[in-house]
């Protein structure tokens, strides 16, 4: 898409991060092996705004789904005030938070986040979609973490993680020490398993301080850290943070990738079909397994395996690994067929023939079924040319148009395609 495209883009659309972004990553990075601040204005235009954050953040804690540390120990039962209806109310909630549960710091976090702000996962697919092009989409693909709270220090004490890590801190700094995946090898720390790398907790890091890089990271910056790479945030005074981590992971297992495939196929006709009486077969030699034949009832539960394998590889390659789980907040009361729209190159598009008249149509994490699947196919290919699609080019009162419309439709809710001005 060229950017004179992307510069007609409604507000509404989800930011776009360009090329040159992600080229000036791998400079400074020296190709995501060292950590480094991307400073703000790097980007076009802001990815995340600090409402963006602060409506994620209301939507955790008015959720109850919430992790809550003061003062470097994990509440179990947490009093947790009422969320303030404005930013400007944030500060006074996060000290009205330590207070109630006798702290001095607090900080409330929640792992895959996502599911809490349909806005944060779109604008995050918008994101990692560079990182995935120069790297593979790594599985089991991008997990988000919001951090929230008034502390010191890094809640859970000195870490690494086994992902890439990109750190949005989109209020409050970060003053973070940094140290090589291999500097604590011979040290003599107790290891504690973290969600998603190692921790040794909340030690005195001030003996291993001389050796560490500070990377002090304002409002508004990108922190990136390396997969395996030692950090901890020591700040000098309590501060009000609010914060993104999102972290890209590389070290899934194919037993992971196929779990839900395999439970999806065990729920299914050809896992639950008879097997009977399997035929006795005389003596002889086989060459090899692919000799040996399977009863019929097993091989169609195997390619229901696979069929459902496939499906989960092109919803996750349609979401750029971030799969959300609300409908994405995009009012549609528009009059369609006066309407220009154009693809956005962050989110794959992705049709599967069942047959000649039927499809699965795959956009942002989502599959939709489809009937007349030629004319499906002809409004995807044109899409797939990265102009401007003129909707009356496509809907001319034909047979087949409320169906494109419906996935037109369906195509914008899943932030798949923009309007163009």
């Amino acid at each position: 898409m060229t950017a004179t495209t992307t510069a007609r883009f409604t507000e509404k659309n989800t930011p776009v991060v360009p090329a040159s972004f992600w080229d000036r990553f791998v400079s400074l990075s020296n190709n995501k092996s060292q950590p480094v601040v991307i400073e703000n204005g790097a980007l076009i235009e802001p990815l995340l705004t600090l409402q963006d954050v602060f409506q994620l953040a209301r939507n955790v804690v008015e959720s109850g789904d919430l992790t809550v540390n003061a003062d470097g120990k994990m509440l179990d039962q947490p009093t947790v005030p009422a969320f303030p209806e404005h930013f400007g109310g944030f500060e006074q909630f996060v000290r009205d938070f330590a207070a109630l549960n006798d702290a001095e710091g607090i900080t409330f976090t929640r792992d895959y986040c996502l599911k809490h702000s349909s806005t944060v996962a779109t604008k995050l697919r918008a994101f990692t979609h560079g990182y995935i092009e120069r790297y593979g989409m790594p599985y089991p693909g991008a997990n988000a973490v919001f951090i929230g709270g008034r502390y010191r220090s890094t809640w859970i004490g000195l870490h690494n993680d086994s992902c890439d890590t990109f750190l949005f801190a989109l209020y409050g700094r970060k003053r973070m020490m940094i140290w090589p995946p291999a500097y604590f090898d011979s040290v003599a720390l107790e290891k504690k398993s973290a969600l998603n790398g190692v921790c040794f907790g909340h030690i005195d890091v001030s003996p291993y301080a001389d050796d560490a890089v500070i990377y002090e990271v304002a409002a508004g910056e990108i922190f990136f850290i390396p997969a395996g790479w030692w950090h901890y945030n020591k700040l000098e005074e309590l501060e009000t943070t609010l914060t993104l981590s999102v972290g890209m992971f590389s070290h899934g297992t194919a037993q992971g990738f196929c779990e839900n495939p395999i439970k999806a196929s065990m729920a299914s006709k050809a896992g639950s079909a008879s097997m009977g009486a399997i035929k006795q077969r005389p003596s002889m030699v086989f060459e090899s397994l692919a000799e040996v034949e399977l009863p019929v009832q097993a091989v169609r539960f195997v390619d229901t395996i696979r069929d459902n394998s496939k499906i989960q590889m092109l919803l996750k390659l349609s979401a750029n690994g971030i799969i959300r789980d609300r409908t994405l907040d995009r009012p549609d009361t528009l009059y369609w067929p006066d309407l220009i729209v154009g693809a956005r190159v962050d989110s794959p598009i992705f049709l599967l023939a069942l047959d000649e008249e039927a499809g699965l149509l795959f956009a942002g994490g989502a599959m939709l079924r489809v009937k007349q699947f030629q004319a499906v196919r002809v409004l995807v290919e044109l899409l797939q040319r990265a102009d401007p699609l003129a909707m009356a080019q496509v809907l001319r009162g034909q047979y087949g148009d409320e169906e494109i419309l419906g996935v037109v439709r369906w195509l914008y809710a899943q932030a798949a395609i923009d309007l163009i001005a």
